[in-house]
């Protein structure tokens, strides 16, 4: 995990680059949600489906982190949650930049959303399950302007990658060595 803090603590990067340049987030309405963790749209398996403990995981993984899915700003209230938190907060006042409580929240969807990722992929995580996560990830779209080029588009997927990955070293610390492998892999140098 601490070879990842440089880059995983970069939500401020992403977040003030993409103001600066103007291009803060995809859409209007995208400013107004509140970014929380993505709401599957598998349904509930039946007894005996083969995938029965995975959603069973997942859902004790929600519940047991206790954020909100009603759209209202998530706000750390787990242990490893307020560490991840106060890791954030941390790197990105010491950038200069202003810890908000929608970056908690996106700070926290975004781990959160990886780790429900993991469970559901019964803890297989490689290359090909970051870069799935990442194009069909409707907060990496929200998160990511449409209108970048592709170089400053990759590096914005990247800086918001590297605190999701970060982020599973606190909710899921046991998917996180497979998550960062996958982000190494799928982002080297």
């Amino acid at each position: 995990m601490d070879s990842i803090v440089p880059r995983a603590l970069a939500l401020v990067v992403i977040a003030g680059a993409l103001v600066m340049s103007g291009c803060s987030i995809a859409s209007g309405d995208a400013a107004e949600t509140s970014p929380r963790p993505t709401e599957t749209a598998v349904p509930t398996p039946d007894e005996g489906d083969e995938y029965a403990d995975a959603f069973a995981e997942r859902d004790a993984f929600i519940a047991a982190q206790q954020l909100p899915l009603d759209g209202s700003l998530l706000v750390a209230t787990t242990d490893a949650q307020k560490e991840f938190i106060a890791e954030q907060r941390a790197y990105i006042e010491q950038q200069g930049g202003t810890w908000s409580p929608e970056l908690e929240s996106t700070a926290l969807a975004l781990a959160a959303d990886a780790c429900e990722t993991a469970i559901l992929n019964q803890h297989e995580v490689e290359l090909m399950t970051l870069e799935t996560h990442v194009a069909t990830s409707p907060l990496f779209a929200q998160l990511i302007a449409d209108d970048l080029a592709e170089d400053e588009r990759r590096a914005a997927e990247r800086n918001v990658a590297s605190v999701m990955v970060f982020g599973t070293g606190y909710l899921c610390p046991d998917d996180a060595e497979q998550w960062e492998a996958a982000f190494t892999a799928a982002y080297p140098g």
